[in-house]
């Protein structure tokens, strides 16, 4: 009677934690890139360029919630049209940030994760002119969102794809002037492809 007793103990525990949620499973997610960002023009004659790059995106995923960093980097970013007058000699344009947003399945049991995120952080540029007259390197607070999409093709390796927006949150000028008033804030989007390294259960 006592064993009789004791079988349906078991198997009533087994039904309620059976039936209990389960935690959600929480991945960290490592993303080296290829970047491509894209300098706005300047004024009616300029055109806007696509600059070469890359970067690093670190991310903490639990159930729908992401939270992670990222740093990228575009180089020559200031430099002007190959055509024109070039006065800068090097520039760039460097990112890094936190952000946090939401990501789901595309459907159940798949390996598509779409995923959109809002950040803020430090967007650094620097340009120098061939002559030394001219260095210039600001640290100005800047906001971010965007989205893409991952691909897991195993377990543990896939591919994303991402288009973020940048915008710095500075005044392009310390003081305003005529001169100067015209400028707005940086701001540009950047476009990235690469890997994703999971480690998870």
């Amino acid at each position: 009677m006592r064993l009789i007793r004791l079988a349906r103990f078991a198997v009533l525990a087994a039904l309620v934690f059976g039936a209990a949620p389960r935690p959600a499973a929480a991945d960290f997610l490592i993303e080296p890139f290829f970047a491509w960002s894209r300098n706005p023009p300047q004024s009616s004659v300029d055109v806007a360029q696509w600059h070469g790059g890359g970067g690093l995106t670190v991310d903490w995923t639990i159930g729908p919630l992401i939270v992670g960093a990222e740093t990228g980097y575009a180089s020559a970013f200031f430099d002007p049209p190959q055509t024109s007058f070039d006065l800068i000699q090097t520039s760039y344009l460097l990112t890094v940030s936190g952000h946090a947003g939401i990501t789901r399945p595309w459907a159940s049991e798949t390996r598509l994760y779409p995923y959109g995120t809002a950040g803020l952080g430090l967007l650094r540029q620097q340009a120098r002119d061939r002559d030394g007259f001219i260095d210039v390197t600001r640290n100005d607070p800047a906001l971010n969102v965007g989205g893409g999409l991952r691909w897991m093709v195993t377990d543990f390796i896939g591919i994303r794809g991402d288009a973020r927006y940048f915008r710095d949150l500075k005044q392009p000028y310390d003081q305003p002037s005529d001169l100067v008033s015209h400028l707005d804030p940086l701001a540009f989007w950047r476009l990235s492809i690469g890997a994703v390294i999971r480690f998870g259960d």
